[in-house]
């Protein structure tokens, strides 16, 4: 989809050391990060709430934290794209290493904020409410991972990209915490034990 993406939007897509090409790539990177994130927040917050699940709400912000993330993996290629000035007579390149920077410190504070309420679900355990729709939701937001890994490593390893590099491995880290919670839902469901905090904490 990126690929098709691109060659609609960005003229001499293929010229990737191109500073012009790579803003491009970066921006839309991070507008597809920006609607695939947003729209998984919404499916899987709602499937939290149906479930009473803390760790589908908690992956579900997790995929929130992602979207603001691309936000910044955005602006990060834009402004590191800037002319140089007399202050930064190198460019602004740097800008998209801070940036990569950023988004994992957003995904360090999101892991102490999932830790916390997953203790809390430890500590008050509540019964969850099983659901083929919260199973379908979680399998096309693994599928919709994995694509988003594959297609950020893709653009990382043409661009050569520090935030991108990012951005992948966290969209592969997601996948494996969505896993765990599609498998602590369908544990739940058949074992009278109360898993979903203690799955809310690998998540974390």
């Amino acid at each position: 989809m990126v690929r098709l993406l691109a060659k609609m939007f960005i003229k001499d897509y293929k010229n990737y050391e191109d500073i012009n090409v790579r803003e491009r790539y970066g921006i839309l990177s991070g507008c597809v990060g920006i609607l695939l994130n947003a729209m998984l927040f919404g499916i899987k917050f709602f499937a939290g709430l149906m479930s009473h699940s803390i760790a589908i709400t908690a992956d579900a912000f997790n995929n929130l934290s992602d979207a603001g993330s691309s936000v910044i993996t955005l602006l990060g290629f834009k402004l590191s794209s800037a002319d140089p000035d007399p202050e930064h007579p190198f460019g602004h390149g740097r800008l998209e290493y801070l940036s990569g920077l950023l988004v994992s410190a957003i995904i360090v504070i999101m892991g102490f904020e999932l830790l916390r309420d997953s203790v809390e679900k430890i500590i008050h355990p509540q019964d969850m409410d099983f659901s083929p729709l919260v199973i379908i939701i979680l399998l096309v937001s693994i599928a919709v991972k994995l694509y988003m890994a594959y297609y950020n490593r893709s653009l990382a390893d043409k661009l050569d990209s520090a935030a991108m590099r990012a951005t992948a491995t966290d969209s592969m880290s997601d996948t494996l915490a969505t896993f765990i919670v599609l498998v602590s839902t369908i544990f739940c469901e058949f074992s009278s034990l109360h898993i979903d905090g203690y799955c809310g904490l690998i998540v974390a």
